[in-house]
């Protein structure tokens, strides 16, 4: 027991003690730091994460419902039969899709739910508008998104095609290769006269926006009216049906929608409208059309507003 006999070894003790009481609190700081900061690591690399996959989830979300409008319309072309509610079978199709999406999301501990409130028309008629709400973790963390969107979904994405509803289900006719071949169906609906003016007549019906904004352009040169006709492509119009309603095969629509041109296959003076929205009308309101001839002796039937809109 030297140390405690001697004085000097005993104080050399105490000092080495109270030197080594700092050095060893300052251990236990320095790790608890490191733990901390490890553990910060960790939530941040989770945040992101779980962040990143949201984004990813909400992007496949929109390309669901491309693949939904797709499906729908092809079937709806191919088998000829109407929806009573076209947004609630939208819904429905997408959130089915949805789920499956989740279920690959949890492999990956992320828990994702998300409900498809509703389907609607916008002002665009070219564009859906999606409404979700979604709640996104992970497991081993108490981060979480929660939040409600809305987003426009385009109808006219070319690797995911819509196709028109109305001129399947308004005449029977036959959908092949993406056109439909009226025969003499389109010509036995139309009950004015004139209507010969459509016999034999075969419409593109994949819905491609018209990229001339302004309508106007296409009397200003043959090459613009043709090139429009050539691709058959559609025209945000107030008279026109929007996509939800055409799945329903309806002839009068409250939300803005879109028209086309059918082209006629005989020509004459007057004949029917050549608008999709005028011929294709069970309601009792198909009207007349003057013909404008354009290049490569393809002829329109139209009527004075028709005329003006597109400038011809």
């Amino acid at each position: 027991m030297k140390i405690i006999k001697d004085k000097k070894g005993y104080t050399t003790s105490i000092i080495l003690l109270v030197m080594l009481i700092p050095l060893l609190l300052l251990l236990i700081i320095t790790i608890q730091q490191y733990d901390h900061e490890v553990d910060t690591t960790v939530e941040n690399l989770e945040t992101q994460k779980i962040k990143s996959k949201t984004t990813d989830f909400e992007e496949q979300i929109i390309t669901k419902t491309k693949e939904s409008l797709h499906e729908i319309t092809l079937e709806t072309v191919t088998k000829n039969r109407p929806y009573t509610n076209s947004r609630e079978t939208l819904k429905k199709h997408i959130q089915n899709k949805t789920n499956h999406l989740q279920e690959e999301y949890l492999q990956d501990d992320i828990i994702i739910n998300c409900t498809i409130n509703s389907i609607k028309s916008s002002d665009d008629p070219f564009k859906i508008e999606l409404d979700y709400t979604l709640h996104v973790t992970a497991k081993n963390t108490t981060m979480q998104i929660s939040k409600n969107q809305k987003k426009l979904v385009e109808i006219t994405d070319t690797q995911y095609p819509v196709y028109d509803p109305l001129p399947t289900l308004k005449t029977g006719a036959r959908f092949t290769d993406n056109t439909v071949e009226y025969t003499d169906k389109l010509s036995q609906i139309i009950s004015i006269e004139g209507s010969d003016a459509y016999l034999d007549t075969i419409q593109q019906i994949t819905i491609n926006k018209c990229p001339y904004n302004d309508y106007s352009q296409h009397g200003n040169d043959n090459k613009t009216i043709q090139h429009c006709l050539n691709n058959h492509y559609y025209h945000n119009s107030h008279d026109g049906m929007c996509l939800l309603c055409r799945l329903e095969n309806k002839t009068s629509c409250n939300d803005y929608g879109f028209e086309t041109f059918i082209q006629p296959t005989k020509i004459t003076d007057r004949a029917p409208a050549s608008i999709d929205h005028v011929l294709l009308n069970d309601q009792n309101n198909q009207y007349m059309g003057n013909n404008i001839s354009i290049a490569n002796n393809t002829t329109l039937y139209l009527d004075n507003g028709h005329k003006n809109k597109y400038g011809l």
